[in-house]
């Protein structure tokens, strides 16, 4: 009797079982739909586009709102997060692109809907640009110490995009880590970063690679006496009015290689080829020993030269406005040719408050006593004004001797 009951309690469980388990599965945990918002979609295969000359607004960002079915349980932990949705890339052109959505689904889910099933991409000519790397040391230096013998392959780095984001791109970044440098050269690889002139990261444009090498060491700091000639003149329509040239340079190299540097000499600056006011960089005018670098401090140094242009005036003076000098007292000369040209050259400033009467013509006619005689004598000119230079045309005039 006691068996009997056994199996019946235990057929009775059974039953209750079951009964639980499809109250639980059809009552407590439903089959559910549910709509996720918000799910980022991944442009795939931009490459094939690029290998085109074509890329896509990356500034833009696509969502779409993914309908599932599946076990409540199931369906209300889902997030954005739990799906992967993709729109592949491949041979779209230039314009606007409708490109399907593909989504991967969570486990035990059914896609019900997207919505958008089709997004609107914007792809764009691809621009390809050379930026330069710059090198920055994370590392506070000691006075007296700097980088030196810096060498980074490649100095220039392509980079690919759309026009507006590679514009906006200023260098390449490439940090240096703490505590790399040491007295020794030594070659190293430094990750790199797109920057804008803000210094700020700019993410959605593409490197041709993601580091650069670098060859440097920490060299030692010197200051030393600077010697640089000038030869030459200036030319004719140039004034030099200031003339600026460092005593004194920073070099850097090895602290051995330094020792027995006691000056620099530099080579000659040319003025006679200077007709303008200009600066030039120092770096091309040293003669710097093997192994020798100019130190930060010098980077920017120049040569300064200041030339105030000369400008031309002219005047005409006639034979009676020219004097004839150191005759005898008994005698008199007198100016045959008709006319000369007086060519002044000097600053415009200078030539602006000068007139006629601050010039005199002359001609010297001292030891020429022969009456009647037709002597040529040269034109000179004296000038209250003080002036680059003063030509007369013809240099020369015709002069006839008489008693007074």
């Amino acid at each position: 009797m006691v068996l009997k009951n056994n199996k019946l309690n235990l057929l009775i469980s059974i039953v209750c079982a079951i009964v639980l388990w499809a109250y639980i599965t059809t009552v407590v945990n439903p089959e559910t739909q549910r709509t996720i918002s918000g799910v980022p979609v991944e442009l795939s295969n931009i490459e094939a586009l690029n290998y085109r000359g074509y890329t896509v607004n990356e500034s833009m960002t696509y969502l779409v709102d993914v309908t599932v079915t599946g076990a409540r349980s199931e369906v209300y932990r889902l997030t954005a997060a739990d799906f992967r949705a993709t729109a592949d890339m491949t041979g779209y052109r230039r314009g606007t692109a409708s490109v399907p959505v593909n989504i991967v689904m969570p486990p035990n889910t059914e896609l019900v809907q997207i919505r958008p099933e089709i997004i609107e991409v914007e792809v764009v000519n691809l621009i390809t640009v050379n930026k330069p790397v710059i090198l920055e040391f994370i590392d506070e230096f000691p006075r007296g110490v700097e980088p030196g013998a810096i060498i980074i392959m490649p100095e220039e780095m392509e980079v690919s995009g759309v026009a507006e984001v590679v514009d906006s791109i200023d260098y390449i970044r490439a940090p240096v880590p703490e505590g790399i440098l040491t007295e020794e050269i030594k070659t190293f690889r430094v990750d790199v970063i797109a920057v804008n002139k803000a210094g700020e990261p700019v993410y959605n444009a593409g490197l041709s690679q993601p580091s650069v090498e670098v060859t440097a060491a920490l060299y030692t700091v010197k200051m030393v006496p600077l010697s640089i000639q000038t030869v030459g003149e200036p030319n004719e329509n140039a004034e030099i009015t200031d003339l600026f040239i460092p005593s004194f340079i920073t070099i850097r190299g090895a602290a051995a290689d330094l020792e027995d540097i006691d000056e620099i000499e530099g080579r000659p600056l040319d003025l006679s080829s200077i007709t303008y006011t200009e600066e030039f960089p120092i770096e091309p005018f040293l003669h710097l020993p093997e192994g020798i670098e100019l130190a930060e401090a010098s980077k920017d140094l120049s040569i300064r030269i200041e030339v105030q242009g000369i400008a031309k005036k002219e005047f005409t003076f006639t034979a009676d406005m020219i004097e004839v000098r150191d005759l005898a007292a008994t005698l008199s000369g007198h100016v045959k040719t008709g006319s000369v040209t007086v060519i002044v050259l000097a600053p415009q400033d200078v030539l602006n408050g000068l007139y006629q009467n601050h010039i005199k013509l002359f001609v010297d006619a001292s030891g020429y006593q022969r009456i009647g005689n037709t002597i040529e004598l040269e034109v000179e000119a004296e000038c209250s004004i003080e002036v680059r230079s003063i030509t007369v045309e013809p240099a020369k005039v015709q002069v006839t001797i008489n008693r007074n």
